[in-house]
């Protein structure tokens, strides 16, 4: 399987397209805004089987009023400005992907800062972001519809 690692601006019509459609697929995005959202990331990483794409992420640049939010409701409001990108819109259509994905993710940060939020009851990501040297931050919060709980890691790189 093959990484990629690509700006919104690197990536054909297809691949945007492609990556959009994955996401929605994922179930934990919006899709109102989503392409909009998508050509705003700093870098996204799809992984290739053959011609298929398997598995997403994304390197986004997130807006300040949303990480304040997210930051305060985990109860360390003081931390934001540690960190520069968020992750994101990760998905996978196979299993055995979590660590290539992971490490994209870390190749596009070119060593910046980054943080994330899952589910409480995402026990990939639970396993693969501490793994890959991310600690939750602060306390799990309900996210804004009140139906389950998040929680906050950061990496330091």
């Amino acid at each position: 399987m093959k990484t990629a690692i690509k700006s919104p601006t690197e990536c054909s019509v297809s691949e945007l397209e492609t990556f959009v459609e994955m996401a929605i697929e994922g179930g934990q995005v919006s899709p109102l805004g989503l392409r909009s959202r998508v050509e705003q990331a700093e870098k996204l990483i799809f992984i290739w089987q053959d011609e298929a794409c398997v598995a997403i992420a994304g390197l986004k640049n997130p807006l300040q009023k949303y990480k304040s939010k997210v930051f305060e409701a985990a109860g360390v409001a003081g931390d934001l400005e540690k960190y520069k990108f968020e992750i994101g819109y990760i998905y996978a259509k196979i299993n055995g992907v979590g660590n290539q994905l992971m490490q994209g993710v870390l190749d596009a940060s070119e060593g910046s800062t980054a943080f994330a939020t899952t589910q409480d009851t995402k026990k990939v990501m639970q396993y693969l972001l501490p793994k890959f040297g991310f600690v939750k931050l602060g306390d799990s919060y309900l996210n804004d519809k009140k139906e389950y709980y998040l929680g906050l890691f950061g990496n330091e790189t």
